[in-house]
């Protein structure tokens, strides 16, 4: 049930429809998309995108990268690479469509390369197309924060990428596969009960500074989610890493005093798939910490179905529910985002 005296604009909807985005997905790409060009001699794809317009290239980077034969990377800043040429596909992601970073460049990657679509809502990135002779856009649906809206943005350049026929229908399947089983997870995650891991997670976090770790790929990128999603929506200030690296560097750190003040907790995203010498690694480390850490907490969804998008989509909405139900016991509205906006009027 929505707290409206806090959740003012209705972040718990946006959330709540995660699914619903999804489902709708399919029909508004058909609806509001433009793709007049052949983009068959692509041998390299770069993605524009930063904060929630980025999180769904980080996705696609690692979602992809052990089925497709051409590399995928993710550009989150003003300067691109110099390995980009006229065989690399652009996406260039900006919810808004006026996010500064992106529409630069945006604009250097033109001095290379033609194959560029759009992937927005409007704004300034679809009059440069424009200006550009280009009609290759995909549109996004108004009215959502960039970060609510990655059912969306996710789904549609799923879908982009089929019909450019970089990736097979199975994705789409299972894309599809995943609506269902994630709106029984909406149901069970928006619940303020103790049962519910989501509501009890955010309980022991939203007055802490949470430090979270997860396997390197996919699920560091669910983990950097996590992260963005509580210092956005929950104004709680957390921190990401990956295992193994963090072995490597950051474990050193956890001394007898590093949590005098009891104000981290640790949460390791856990998964039946991890590596089995990454699945020791974080055993191993947990009993190191154990005298170190007053609280650690090992975060996992079960999935019995071999369908990796329900998977990997399903520990995004859990994060997603735990950040909305700390910024409600934090008693703060998790659409607002007072600094950010500072920043951007004072740019």
């Amino acid at each position: 049930m929505i707290d409206s005296s806090i959740d003012k604009t209705n972040m718990h909807k946006s959330i709540t429809d995660f699914s619903v985005h999804i489902k709708e997905s399919f029909d508004f790409f058909k609806e509001n998309s433009s793709l007049t060009k052949n983009y068959n001699d692509i041998n390299n794809i770069m993605i524009l995108g930063m904060g929630g317009s980025a999180i769904t290239g980080l996705l696609m980077k690692e979602l992809l990268k052990n089925d497709l034969d051409i590399p995928i990377e993710v550009n989150q800043g003003y300067n691109i690479p110099k390995w980009v040429n006229n065989k690399t596909l652009i996406l260039a992601c900006s919810y808004s469509g006026n996010t500064e970073e992106t529409l630069i460049s945006c604009e250097e990657c033109f001095k290379k390369t033609s194959n560029v679509i759009g992937i927005s809502k409007g704004g300034k990135l679809f009059d440069l197309l424009k200006n550009k002779a280009l009609n290759e856009y995909v549109k996004m649906p108004d009215g959502l924060q960039p970060r609510a809206a990655l059912g969306f943005s996710f789904s549609l350049m799923l879908i982009l990428l089929n019909k450019l026929e970089i990736i097979g229908d199975s994705f789409i399947k299972d894309l599809k596969n995943s609506i269902p089983n994630l709106a029984e997870k909406t149901k069970a995650y928006s619940s303020k009960d103790s049962s519910n891991v989501a509501y009890s997670t955010a309980n022991k976090i939203y007055n802490k500074n949470p430090l979270i770790y997860a396997e390197e790929g996919i699920f560091n990128i669910i983990g950097y989610r996590f992260k963005c999603q509580l210092v956005e929506n929950s104004k709680v200030l957390a921190f990401n890493n990956a295992v193994p690296e963090m072995n490597h560097n950051e474990i050193e750190a956890y001394t007898n005093t590093v949590n005098i003040k009891d104000n981290f907790v640790v949460i390791w995203i856990n998964d039946s798939s991890y590596h089995d010498r990454n699945a020791k690694r974080i055993k191993i480390v947990t009993n190191i910490w154990r005298n170190k850490v007053k609280e650690q907490l090992l975060l996992e969804v079960e999935e019995n179905s071999d369908n990796k998008i329900l998977k990997y989509l399903s520990y995004i909405h859990l994060v997603d529910w735990i950040s909305y139900h700390a910024a409600i016991l934090n008693k703060i509205d998790p659409s607002i985002i007072p600094n950010i906006n500072e920043l951007k009027k004072s740019l």
